[in-house]
């Protein structure tokens, strides 16, 4: 409980800070800049589930077996890893002009040279993160996110500041100005906020270097662990680059067929959506560790379930709480000129939390060493992301709701294939599955309601009282029924 607790702080934490820059971004860039700033990422983030190869779960995976060497995977995986992300900034680099012509991004090749670097190092440090995981460093795992973020923060807020104090006066000694004309002088004001990832990515990767130097030598390499770790990793792979096209296929056509106007508000609300995401990465990482330890055992099942469904439960109520509230949020996160993508965010969420259960219940496969039946449901999950998608696109003057609807409906259609496949394999006697749809149910109607009749704060304070009243009064007699038996 106290691994769980600090692994939430070392992740929430940062996350929380970058939603209050959530609000200073959307105030200091114009809504054009704040479409590039967020079309840069989902672009990134594409690149990176390629890059990453599930080399993280297939290192927790294998960790789990007793037939292989600690410092031998370890080793191996690392050695893996930095020869593909070496191999893509030798790539990438060489095909810069290229890759900013298709991108449409020939004004600005500095933002691709920075994201080249930010994305090769935080791709390494991926296995070392995932091995202070595994050896239950939780406070030093939280320390080094609290450090990254708050270089990260500490160089936005010079950056912003220095261009204002630049604006407002010139008596300023140009000493103060150096580092900050030395930057101004190759990109502009959303190149600052990339820049600081750079440098916030850079020291993360020195203070995981010790750990690569101390535990990574070329002669624990083994070539046959490592194809077996690519054969394991390549469709966890492929799954993620299918996730990251689910998320960010919307934003990166929206910008190139609509308009940055419309993206730039649309990508805004989908983030204040992405809370959920904090949620669903606490829960994961406390956990994760667990389900594969408790993978050999003979009542694994009934475990997985357990905490799938107090997953489930806590996801609902954390969602009522944002959506049930988010007229009084917005103003507090996104500057009104964003607004207009409001009504995205309730569909969006709940998006998130199928995916959150869906994440969870790929511990079936993962455990049974069958990483390719999350490729085949993820395929199913893009394939409908793309129709949604495709439908925006054709259809003139279509409504930016569509390709919101696209991300829900992806995320339920995995989780009911997976469901459905579980069902045969391992959920045959599972009894919760009308306690969740009662609670799904309930959850999303009072939320519906709540957001068409926003005015209404009396009504939505005692409907959400109401709610919370039922689910402890649903879950105190599913106990007692339980205890009884």
């Amino acid at each position: 409980m106290i691994q769980t607790i600090i692994y939430s702080i070392g992740f929430i934490l940062p996350k929380i800070i970058n939603y209050a820059f959530l609000k200073f971004f959307t105030r200091s860039l114009k809504i054009e800049e704040f479409s590039l700033y967020t079309d840069m990422y989902a672009l990134s983030f594409l690149a990176i589930g390629f890059l990453s190869f599930g080399l993280e779960n297939t290192y927790f995976r294998f960790l789990s077996k007793k037939n292989h060497n600690k410092e031998v995977l370890f080793s191996t995986g690392v050695i893996v890893q930095l020869f593909i992300i070496s191999f893509f900034l030798i790539l990438s680099v060489n095909s810069i002009k290229y890759l900013v012509s298709i991108a449409g991004y020939k004004n600005h090749p500095e933002y691709f040279i920075m994201f080249f670097l930010i994305i090769f190092f935080d791709t390494i440090c991926v296995l070392p993160m995932a091995w202070i995981r595994a050896n239950e460093m939780a406070l030093k795992y939280t320390t080094i996110n609290m450090i990254n973020i708050l270089i990260q923060s500490i160089f936005v807020i010079y950056m912003f500041s220095l261009q204002e104090i630049k604006k407002e006066t010139n008596l300023i000694q140009k000493f103060y100005f150096s580092i900050f004309e030395l930057i101004d002088s190759f990109t502009d004001k959303t190149g600052y906020i990339f820049f600081a990832n750079m440098i916030a990515s850079l020291s993360n990767f020195i203070l995981i270097l010790p750990i690569i130097l101390r535990k990574v030598t070329i002669k624990k390499f083994n070539k046959f662990l490592a194809k077996e770790m690519l054969n394991y990793g390549i469709p966890i792979m492929l799954g993620t680059i299918a996730f990251s096209i689910n998320e960010n296929l919307d934003k990166i056509l929206m910008k190139r067929w609509y308009s940055d106007e419309i993206n730039g508000a649309y990508s805004a609300c989908y983030k204040i959506a992405s809370f959920m995401s904090l949620y669903i990465r606490a829960f994961r990482l406390g956990i994760e560790p667990f389900f594969f330890k408790k993978s050999e055992d003979a009542d694994a099942t009934y475990y997985y379930g357990e905490i799938i469904y107090i997953f489930i439960v806590l996801g609902l109520i954390f969602y009522v709480l944002i959506c049930g509230n988010i007229s009084i949020l917005i103003d507090f996160l996104i500057d009104k000129r964003y607004h207009i993508a409001i009504p995205i965010i309730p569909i969006v969420m709940m998006g998130y939390l199928f995916l959150g259960i869906y994440t969870n219940l790929s511990i079936f496969y993962k455990i049974i060493d069958k990483p390719i039946i999350g490729t085949y449901i993820s395929l199913i999950g893009v394939f409908i992301t793309i129709l949604f998608n495709v439908v925006f696109i054709l259809i003139p003057n279509s409504s930016f709701m569509i390709p919101a609807w696209g991300t829900l409906f992806s995320y339920v259609s995995m989780v009911l294939f997976l469901y459905f496949w579980g069902k045969k394999k391992f959920l045959k006697s599972y009894k919760r599955t009308w306690s969740i749809l009662i609670h799904l149910f309930l959850a999303f109607l009072l939320v519906v309601y709540i957001v068409n009749n926003e005015k209404r704060t009396d009504i939505r304070i005692i409907l959400q009282l109401l709610y919370f009243i039922l689910v402890f009064l649903f879950e105190m007699n599913n106990f007692f029924s339980k205890t009884e038996k």
